[in-house]
């Protein structure tokens, strides 16, 4: 069960949060959970001004009684709509992430919607899973420059009802 006690709410970036968003980011044990590699400061500025220009991109800060912990996002691959999401470490555990993705997919109510995730980031998958995405299958990633290599989970949501 989380201590879920504060408020969150999703809100359009603002200039004022990249550098915070940048800063979270680099939490090395977060990556390593995540198995993805942080971007360096310029490369990340190039990333985040390509995809808050894209229309095709629903992309939030997230904030917790009114800070800036962290960013989520809908976004297209391949004719998919996926889902993804990075809370700053220290708050963890306070169903921050579970309440942010209840929170978009009001937003972007594209359904099918998916999310892949590294399989021993048990805590994204359990935000998934209450948030009614199933889990449809794992592959094995042999990594990219922006990913290590290792197991994902492959997850659907098919409607806004979470699954009885």
């Amino acid at each position: 069960m989380s201590d879920y006690t504060g408020s969150v709410e999703l809100r359009k970036v603002v200039p004022d949060d990249l550098e915070i968003l940048y800063r979270i980011q680099t939490d090395p044990k977060a990556n390593d959970l995540a198995k993805v590699y942080a971007r360096e400061q310029s490369d990340f500025y190039a990333h985040w001004t390509k995809i808050l220009e894209s229309p095709e991109v629903i992309m939030r800060a997230i904030a917790y009684d009114g800070q800036t912990v962290g960013n989520i996002n809908s976004f297209p691959i391949e004719g998919k709509t996926y889902v993804g999401y990075w809370i700053e470490r220290a708050f963890w555990g306070k169903g921050i992430a579970t309440r942010a993705v209840q929170m978009l997919l009001k937003i972007d109510t594209t359904r099918p919607m998916y999310a892949i995730v590294a399989t021993k980031n048990i805590g994204s998958c359990l935000v998934l899973e209450k948030n009614g995405f199933v889990k449809i299958g794992e592959s094995d990633s042999p990594g990219t420059d922006r990913f290590a290599p290792c197991r994902e989970a492959h997850y659907r949501l098919s409607s806004i009802e979470k699954p009885s």
